[in-house]
């Protein structure tokens, strides 16, 4: 009996060793000589807890890094997960693409650009996708598109104000509406019509109930929209369960593929792309898809071409339903989902804009599409900069070492990420003091452009002034280095759909700002809460609208 009592207490001994060890072990591994959270380093979760706890209170993920760095004083430190400018741009060899930021997409489509490795496969997606972001193609066929579908989200508008009778409204579900109905149209060349179908609706109504607070947010009839928008809505709105989820891509692996509503909306979406592939070979077999074709409307078209002229070159059949293709497609729809009501800044655009724009004011009409996309207009280039360099519309760029890499006089070990926050010090206020000699040769030749930026003052302000210079000659510029900016990422793995983001948005605030003034509000109604999803989105979008004067 003693002898089974004694064995039974060194089994239990050994059980009781052997989960200490596997404890401490799984335990979060810093490295040395880089600042961290001494406190996350004993948890088994890590930082992970204090991020959910951070995207609970606030809806936001990426900003409890700025919050972190601003608290530890520390422009570089560790955070516990799961497994700038220079590193984008300069040492590609050094940082690749990031497990954590491939998670977000890998889900849905497995072999889009932004879920690859910089490796040959990834080369030959940007080859097949490439005409789609060439000037003819965005200024030929882009450009209309999200003309077309802007004004019909002001047409929209126009009926919204009418209803409101000077108070404030909601418009960020109108934005996702115009925004889904351009990316659609643009690559099937065929309109989905959300924006249209909400301003005819709106028609019929006359009046709608006022709240008794005349401050408060007036609620407007539900629209009646297509259903592929919120299958769209939901897809993309999903992308929100890798970041915020301890299980990352494992839980929206099971949601893809076992979450009924979201495996509706993937059908559905699957159902209507595969539709459009089929059409479009069919209209190359035809004979009327090559590039000086007047029925080119849309990306698949140039990418059906694309492909054929690749399987041409490598001796291959095309594939016609490759999962390359589908993905492409799929993610290029998904990134077109997801950007001031200061007078002064209005006033000066819309003056910059009349002015530019002189046969339009001239004949009484609204600039064209063609016209907006030919002339320059350098107060709007530099608004723009502004916009994207406060809103975070991507608060974070993720690479991930390659290598053991120096970083700030640090040592990165190969295989850890590495996360450069697109806000907060050195972005919206001042950066942290560091050794020149902490950084290597290629950091040092940016020496100039930082230092610059960093003697303002006003680094926190909306000042689209900033980005404009002025010659010897008196005559004003654009100056795309004037602050650093990190929307699109850089280098070679800089955001693929940069033209067309900035396409859209020359158009979408020239005909906006043009068409309407948007009035002060009411300052409890004045938030900026955002949320973390596919990119960084406002809460809520509330505006008081005017036709502009």
């Amino acid at each position: 009996m003693p002898l089974a009592i004694q064995t039974t207490t060194t089994l239990l001994f050994l059980i009781i060793l052997f989960l200490i060890i596997l404890y401490h072990k799984a335990l979060p591994k810093p490295n040395p000589g880089i600042h961290y959270d001494k406190g996350s380093a004993r948890r088994l979760w890590g930082d992970i807890p204090d991020a959910l706890a951070h995207h609970a209170k606030t809806g936001e993920s990426y900003s409890s890094l700025t919050k972190k760095c601003i608290e530890m004083q520390e422009p570089i430190f560790q955070v516990f997960m799961r497994p700038a400018q220079d590193l984008m741009t300069r040492r590609t060899r050094e940082f690749d693409r990031s497990d954590f930021a491939r998670d977000v997409l890998i889900a849905l489509f497995p072999m889009e650009q932004a879920v690859l490795y910089t490796n040959d496969q990834w080369r030959f997606n940007r080859k097949l996708m490439a005409d789609a972001m060439k000037p003819e193609f965005l200024n030929q066929v882009a450009a209309p598109e999200v003309y077309n579908h802007t004004l019909d989200m002001i047409t929209l508008w126009r009926g919204k104000m009418r209803l409101a009778e000077g108070r404030a409204f909601d418009v960020l579900q109108d934005v996702q509406m115009c925004t889904v109905d351009t990316i659609w149209a643009v690559a099937f060349g065929m309109s989905i019509g959300a924006c249209r179908a909400g301003a005819e609706q709106l028609r019929s109504v006359e009046r709608i109930a006022m709240p008794e607070d005349a401050d408060a947010v007036v609620a407007m009839p539900e629209a009646d929209l297509p259903g592929i928008f919120h299958h769209l809505k939901a897809i993309v709105e999903s992308c929100e369960i890798p970041i915020s989820s301890p299980f990352g891509r494992w839980h929206h692996w099971f949601a893809v593929n076992f979450y009924p509503s979201l495996r509706r909306a993937i059908k559905a979406r699957d159902e209507i792309v595969n539709t459009q592939i089929t059409q479009a070979w069919k209209i190359y077999d035809e004979g009327g898809a090559s590039k000086n074709d007047v029925r080119i409307k849309c990306a698949l078209n140039l990418i059906v071409e694309r492909e054929s002229s690749l399987a041409r070159k490598e001796g291959r059949k095309p594939d016609r339903y490759s999962r390359v293709l589908f993905d492409e497609l799929a993610g290029f729809l998904n990134a077109g989902f997801g950007t001031t009501s200061s007078t002064d800044v209005q006033r000066k655009l819309r003056q910059s804009l009349r002015a530019v724009h002189g046969e339009a004011v001239r004949s009484g009409r609204m600039p064209q599409a063609e016209e907006i996309t030919r002339e320059t207009c350098h107060y709007l280039d530099a608004f723009i900069d502004e916009v994207l360099r406060h809103s975070a519309v991507v608060p974070l760029n993720i690479r991930v070492a390659t290598t053991d890499v120096p970083l700030l006089g640090h040592v990165v070990p190969k295989g850890v990420d590495v996360f450069m926050l697109a806000n907060g010090p050195s972005m919206t206020s001042p950066a942290f003091p560091i050794d020149e000699l902490k950084r290597t040769t290629t950091s040092r030749e940016l020496a100039a452009d930082a230092d610059r930026w960093c003697e303002r003052s006003d680094m926190g302000e909306f000042v689209p002034e900033r980005w404009l210079v002025v010659d010897e000659k008196g005559q004003e510029s654009f100056d795309n280095r004037a602050a650093p900016l990190q929307s699109f990422g850089a280098g070679i793995r800089g955001c693929y759909g940069k033209r067309l983001a900035y396409l859209e948005m020359r158009i979408i605030y020239t005909l906006i700002v043009w068409n309407l003034e948007i009035l002060p509000l009411p300052s409890e109604l004045e938030e900026f809460k955002s949320r973390d999803v596919f990119t960084h989105n406002a809460q809520n979008v509330r505006v008081r609208l005017a036709p502009a004067k």
